[in-house]
């Protein structure tokens, strides 16, 4: 059975994240490759939203007994077949998780019109698994 606490207190670094990423999702692409600041913080906070999906996804999974995620990106395969994502959405997190290794791991690598193009147009995704947990595993609220 999911622990509700850990999933909340997940669910709300996951929209302190995101809120902090929509800080800078009005400025145009030349001026956010302008400006370090804003790249580091929406780098920072997308590698902690990546960190939440995935630690959510693998609890959901292991505490639902759906089965052990060997590799991060394991438990969104497992959340596909027991139809709480779409094949669209593993796509997705299974590639999020790529990112978060460069991120985490390549900086030097990292290239910041993705970066970009994830905060313009790619947020949804992580709105949508808050959507999927709250919708299935978090307690409904009373009326």
């Amino acid at each position: 059975m999911v622990r509700r606490e850990v999933l909340a207190k997940r669910l709300e670094q996951l929209n302190l994240s995101i809120e902090k990423i929509n800080r800078y999702r009005h400025l145009t692409e030349e001026e956010f490759l302008a400006d370090e600041i804003a790249q580091d913080v929406v780098e920072y906070n997308l590698f902690i939203a990546i960190n939440m999906i995935v630690d959510m996804a693998t609890h959901i999974v292991v505490d639902n007994n759906m089965g052990r995620p060997q590799k991060m990106a394991d438990a969104f395969d497992i959340l596909y077949r027991e139809k709480l994502i779409s094949k669209q959405q593993k796509d997705i997190f299974q590639k999020m998780v790529g990112f978060r290794n460069i991120l985490s791991h390549e900086y030097l690598k990292i290239d910041k019109k993705i970066v970009f193009a994830i905060m313009k147009k790619h947020l949804d995704y992580f709105k949508n698994f808050i959507l999927m947990v709250n919708e299935n595993f978090m307690p409904k609220q009373e009326l």
